[in-house]
């Protein structure tokens, strides 16, 4: 979920069906039918050996470990250096999973444990082999306090890693769930050589300089700010792979540097292709561009809690400004009962606010059409959880009837409502770099103005906006998540992560709610969380804690001699070993 406040970005594997990129413009492209990463080529075209594929890179790799990167940017590319157990593909729950370092994987009849069976080829950059202990390190180190690892939780069923033999890694766990392959698989795997650095100094240490990697490609060079090269690693276990000599990852300031480069020929690949000039590029020709569906949303989270009183209740619990401090889902159900918000507190107004955004008119303004209307936190992409019928449609009649019924039916001359003394003004924060947000905020606040609703837009600096945003400063916060296909709206709308600063931004829960989250999480298979996970959403439909705006495309620019192409909604570089450069095409320039 990656521009709203969070931690480090975390890649979940896959839970849902089978989706393969859809190629918008062919030139130079991989077909459209093969599963994400299997390297699919025109026909008539054998894959080519040898040459350097250039990608446009927006925000630097922070860090060369996994575990303490934080930039966005930084998550695709270590997935091609530091492997996982088994290959994540958009799939469906374990069937999408496929062999990586693991060769084989299989549960015991109680499904307390599962056993992984190593491939004997995998070697680290240097000659070490994969070993059982490895996996063991990484499950230590993925749990250890030093490291204050976002993605602990996910281990939480994990009793231990036992190794019988070093090519065998058995993972036991207290309790049956739905997710038991996938929490085993997240996240990377780092050697067990990196316990010579305390995870307490992980995050200063520079690990370009010493990292042991084991993927596709290694690490030849890095010039922060500048450029990363990746070169082959010789010692791939899969024979042939990759196709490419070096892939360079060269730093752009900003998406407009970005896209001349692409359009100038200077680079081969540019991932977030601002949707509006997708269309150009395909109307000109001589650019592919290549469309997987999204994970990623667009929301207006309503608070929940009077700003105000959620400030000075810190204050007087001694908490300093913008910074945690001991807070609990119990504070904040205080809250909600003693302060809530003076108009958004109430279910029926931001039903009304959902129903008379033009919510189409945005997808067709801001995304040109590359993205569809959302729905909820558990996106159309992941197939069957999704449930279509939560769904609000446009309907500004129903919306003045809930607003009149809430108690909005006074008019000023200026057309907005007023019950009371308080007229119907609500103030939106959001990040005054994200220009594409700001487009889709004036547009709701066009809709709501019909509807006598003035919204209003603050923009603000990032850090500002981020502070203001955990802190629960606002009327309404324009942001987004990435969902990962791993269901987790527990992790944003849960009244454990309103406390202490966390993700639930607008403190919105209810008992109801948190009790549906909890019995899905907890649920022993995908099919017994999904009557629960429908429930969740008809309640979200009634509560509407966010307006979804709109789920967004994945879309990746080309130049024309790139072949073999197949970006996922989990990766731009999905299957990167696969990809190959046409030997008629010249570098970019």
């Amino acid at each position: 979920m990656a521009t709203a406040p969070r931690a480090r970005p975390r890649r979940a594997a896959g839970t849902a069906l089978l989706l393969a990129a859809t190629l918008l413009a062919a030139q130079g492209c991989g077909g459209s039918g093969d599963a994400p990463g299997e390297g699919a080529a025109p026909a008539a075209e054998t894959p080519r050996r040898g040459g350097t594929l250039v990608v446009a890179l927006r925000g630097d790799v922070d860090s060369w470990n996994p575990y303490t990167a934080g930039q966005a940017a930084a998550a695709n590319v270590l997935e091609l250096l530091y492997p996982r157990l088994v290959r994540e593909r958009f799939g469906a729950g374990e069937a999408g999973l496929v062999p990586w370092a693991a060769r084989t994987w299989s549960f015991s009849p109680d499904r307390r444990t599962l056993t992984f069976a190593l491939d004997p080829r995998a070697r680290w950059s240097d000659g070490s082999p994969l070993r059982c202990e490895d996996v063991a390190f990484t499950l230590a180190l993925q749990r250890d306090e030093a490291l204050a690892w976002d993605g602990a939780f996910l281990k939480e069923a994990i009793e231990a890693v036992e190794c019988p033999d070093p090519a065998t890694a058995v993972f036991r766990f207290a309790r049956p769930s739905s997710y038991q392959a996938l929490d085993a698989n997240d996240d990377a795997l780092v050697p067990a050589a990196y316990r010579a650095v305390p995870p307490a100094k992980w995050a200063e240490t520079r690990w370009e300089t010493r990292a042991v990697t084991a993927g596709p490609f290694r690490i030849e060079s890095v010039k922060p700010g500048q450029e990363a090269v990746l070169a082959r690693d010789p010692q791939f276990w899969i024979e042939g792979r990759p196709f490419l000599d070096r892939v360079v990852f060269r730093v752009y300031p900003d998406a407009a540097a970005a896209l001349a480069a692409l359009e100038a020929g200077e680079v081969d690949v540019l991932d977030k292709l601002p949707p509006l000039r997708a269309k150009e590029l395909v109307a000109r020709g001589g650019l592919a561009v290549v469309e997987a569906p999204g994970l990623a949303y667009t929301f207006v989270g309503w608070n929940a809690l009077d700003p105000a009183a959620y400030v000075a209740d810190r204050r007087a619990r001694g908490c300093a400004a913008d910074a945690p401090c001991a807070e609990s889902a119990a504070d904040i159900r205080r809250l909600q009962k003693s302060h809530p918000h003076p108009v958004l507190s109430d279910p029926r107004v931001r039903r009304a606010l959902t129903l008379a955004t033009d919510r189409e008119d945005i997808v067709q303004g801001v995304l040109g059409g590359y993205g569809r209307v959302g729905v909820s936190p558990i996106v159309s992409a992941l197939g069957d959880p999704f449930d279509p019928s939560a769904a609000l449609p446009f309907d500004p009649v129903r919306a003045a009837a809930l607003l009149d019924e809430a108690g909005w039916s006074g008019r000023d001359p200026d057309g907005v409502r007023r019950r009371g003394s308080r007229r119907l003004e609500l103030s939106v924060i959001a990040d005054a770099e994200n220009g594409a947000r700001r487009d889709a905020l004036d547009r709701m606040a066009a809709s709501l103005a019909r509807a006598g609703v003035r919204l209003t837009a603050e923009p603000l600096p990032r850090a500002e906006f981020l502070a203001r945003a955990r802190d629960k400063r606002f009327d309404g916060v324009i942001s987004g998540w990435r969902a990962g296909s791993r269901i987790e709206p527990q992790a944003i709308l849960h009244s454990d992560a309103a406390a202490g600063r966390g993700n639930n931004l607008g403190a919105w829960s209810t008992p109801e709610s948190d009790a549906l989250l909890d019995r899905a999480a907890a649920a022993a298979s995908p099919a017994e969380a999904l009557p629960l996970w429908r429930e969740w959403q008809a309640l979200f439909r009634e509560e509407q804690p966010y307006t979804v705006l709109y789920e967004e495309r994945t879309l990746v620019g080309l130049s024309p001699r790139v072949r073999g192409a197949t970006p996922s909604p989990l990766s731009p570089y999905d299957g990167l070993e696969a990809w190959w450069i046409a030997p008629a095409a010249g570098p970019p320039r």
